[in-house]
């Protein structure tokens, strides 16, 4: 073996373990948990139940510690669309968005919101966390048979890891209104997920609204 075969050999072996590194390390980042609500990925969901069919899709990146996430979704038989512009702060657990939908779902009625909001999240043990949310905005009718309305909601996730598969989330939220409807309704969700991979899982949400929806989300 000549001396630059020689030293072609070392350097590789000294620079394999680095290399090794780098690619876990690349690996692990790319990594993401699409059951987290402050999950930033490119993908969609599929969704069926008691209130018609639906679907979503999204758009993520990431630069830096921060990302980005624009989503639109659809529910209720497409019915219902709500669209959302999310950017957390993977250092801080910080996410600022602005949140819109519209539903016409019941008959003669076009309900519309609007809002922005802050979301936290808190670690609380190993394997539960709080997301905690504030959002500020207004809700009208589109054909004014409700007043326009200032609200506020104040909202959070409760998630545990049962384990790696296994996941619970509770969602419940608060809607004040003022300055217009006296709105006062709360509202809650409750999923039951199971990751298929890391890029697939199932679950089944059940709300205060007598909802039962069977979900597929998926990450591209």
């Amino acid at each position: 073996m000549n001396k630059l075969s020689m030293s072609t050999l070392i350097v590789s072996l000294l620079s394999a373990p680095c290399l090794l590194q780098a690619q876990q390390e690349q690996k692990s980042h790319q990594s993401v948990d699409i059951s987290d609500p402050m999950a930033v990925y490119t993908g969609g969901a599929i969704t069926g139940g008691n209130d018609g069919l639906g679907g979503a899709f999204q758009f993520g990146i990431n630069k830096g510690d921060w990302g980005f996430l624009g989503k639109i979704e659809a529910k209720k038989n497409l019915d219902a669309y709500r669209i959302r512009l999310f950017t957390p702060n993977k250092v801080t657990g910080t996410g600022v968005y602005i949140d819109a939908g519209t539903d016409t779902s019941i008959d003669g009625i076009t309900s519309n919101y609007a809002t922005i909001g802050v979301l936290q999240v808190v670690p609380l043990t190993k394997n539960l966390r709080l997301y905690a949310g504030l959002t500020y905005g207004e809700s009208w009718e589109a054909n004014d048979k409700f007043e326009e309305t200032k609200i506020v909601i104040a909202q959070s996730y409760f998630k545990y890891d049962i384990n790696e598969q296994f996941y619970l989330m509770l969602n419940p939220q608060y809607t004040y209104g003022f300055n217009g409807e006296e709105t006062r309704q709360f509202y809650m969700e409750f999923d039951f997920g199971y990751h298929l991979d890391e890029t697939k899982l199932v679950y089944l949400q059940t709300s205060t609204e007598n909802t039962i929806i069977l979900n597929f989300k998926f990450k591209i």
